[in-house]
């Protein structure tokens, strides 16, 4: 197998067991289990455990706010961009054993154990997600189909809070069922009818 690939291999298992356990519930010997490889392996790719948790940020960060990004370019109603905006978590939470959630959530959970640079990656990633989040809302509003009170920031921030605590609470309490519900009526307080 190339290097590339063994790398690939390790973000992939590390990404998914954080998602389902934590950062402090993932460690080098339970990758070294899944991938097949020696722990010494694991550290010419990624020497520290910082280093692994910085490249799994960067990855995911791109990937999902690329998604987004194809969901605001849409030419979708903006209730259809909020609602595959808001699939985007439902889809993380009901895949595999239905135990996932965001990167960034367990992370933030996580926040206090993390290092500073760590932090940093974390909290421009929701400023990122709350930004674009603005943008729709705003483009919903102006069109009329977004009748929330308050302002557009603090929905964004409400709408983006929603989604990242509910995933946590979700898998203690109703699964993805639950979540589902949760968004259907953050869905219905956005467009107003509440």
């Amino acid at each position: 197998m190339q290097p590339t690939d063994t790398k690939t291999q390790i973000l992939d298992v590390a990404q998914d067991l954080i998602q389902r356990l934590g950062v402090n519930g993932m460690s080098y010997q339970d990758i070294s289990a899944v991938v097949g490889i020696r722990k010494a392996s694991i550290h010419t790719h990624f020497p520290r455990k910082e280093d692994l948790v910085t490249a799994l940020l960067v990855r995911y960060r791109e990937r999902f706010l690329r998604i987004v990004d194809g969901i605001l370019a849409s030419g979708d109603e903006p209730e259809v961009k909020l609602r595959r905006y808001c699939g985007l978590y439902e889809a993380t939470l009901s895949s595999g054993n239905r135990n996932k959630v965001c990167l960034y959530a367990m992370l933030g959970a996580e926040l206090n154990v993390l290092n500073s640079p760590l932090v940093v990656q974390i909290q421009q990633f929701y400023r990122d997600n709350e930004d674009r989040l603005v943008h729709l809302l705003t483009e919903g509003k102006q069109r009329g189909d977004f009748r929330f009170p308050g302002d557009v920031d603090t929905m964004a921030t409400l709408v983006f809070g929603s989604l990242e605590g509910e995933m946590l609470i979700a898998r203690a309490h109703g699964g993805a069922e639950r979540f589902h519900q949760v968004v259907e009526q953050l869905l219905r307080l956005i467009k107003g009818h509440l």
